[in-house]
């Protein structure tokens, strides 16, 4: 079996764009691909063999094997030989929902990029010209086959960000067409585009981590009682708070997030900065 490679990632944006500067500054040279709430998987098919692995947990963790449904596993042999790069999904849910599903068959595994087809190395190929081959292989599927689908390609507009925020989406993922696939790297060739709101909340004490006894921050919300914990931002800040940690229990900071999560806690909870009294 081929060996696993490691999945890109996409960067953040240095300095968010938005509205007509979106348009401007993307509408050429760039594609836009709703980013997917379900879990990465690269998944290679072989001689016949079948095999998924999920995103390593940091640069130096091993890529995991990850079972796929068996009508996934149907699919993906009509593909033929290849290295794909996809999100197992359940349509209308979350990455939490992909675990918690008991019925299997509800999962699809949605394809955005390919990395080899039948042998043929296509990581330094151009963007455009990798997206094209996966629509091509994907045309040997089935028209009425729900297991194996893609996401659309298409010219940034910030309204169509919008639009996917609206329905409850993530957002969106920018990818200049000249991009190639660079394996385990953060490439500014794909940028994040993220919805985020904001929260303020207490620290009520730390946890240890790489970093030190107080490498996290934990946070309680006064007005729910849900706790969370996000990372002590940057060395300066670590200091501070190593010189004297019991004078910064108590004083209350804003974080940004991504979306709560049905039981009320956030989700990618980020430290932002120390709330003023009118915050």
């Amino acid at each position: 079996m081929t060996s696993t490679p490691m999945p890109m990632l996409a960067s953040a944006m240095a300095a968010p764009i938005t509205g007509a500067a979106f348009d401007r500054q993307f509408a050429s040279g760039w594609k836009l691909e709703e980013k997917l709430d379900g879990h990465r998987v690269i998944v290679i098919v072989d001689d016949g063999q079948v095999a998924a692995y999920s995103r390593p947990r940091g640069s130096r963790s091993p890529a995991n094997r990850r079972a796929l449904p068996d009508h996934i596993i149907e699919q993906l042999w009509d593909l033929g030989d290849g290295i794909y790069d996809g999100e197992l999904v359940l349509p209308g849910g979350t990455a939490s929902d992909v675990v918690a599903t008991v019925n299997a068959r509800s999962l699809m595994l949605a394809l955005f990029d390919v990395l080899d087809i039948g042998g043929l190395n296509l990581r330094h190929q151009r963007y455009d010209f990798r997206r094209a081959q996966l629509l091509s292989v994907l045309a040997n599927l089935h028209v009425d086959q729900r297991a194996i689908t893609t996401v659309e390609s298409r010219t940034p507009r910030w309204a169509d960000v919008k639009a996917i925020w609206k329905r409850g989406g993530e957002g969106a993922i920018l990818k200049r067409v000249t991009s190639g696939y660079f394996e385990g790297r953060r490439s500014p060739d794909w940028l994040k585009v993220k919805a985020s709101a904001a929260a303020v909340l207490r620290i009520i004490g730390y946890e240890s981590g790489k970093s030190g006894p107080y490498s996290k921050l934990k946070l309680r919300e006064e007005s729910s009682g849900v706790e969370t914990t996000v990372k002590t931002l940057g060395h300066a800040m670590l200091a501070d708070i190593t010189a004297n940690p019991s004078g910064f229990v108590g004083r209350r900071v804003v974080i940004s997030y991504q979306q709560r999560t049905v039981t009320g806690t956030f989700r990618h909870g980020i430290f932002d900065h120390f709330a003023g009294e009118d915050e």
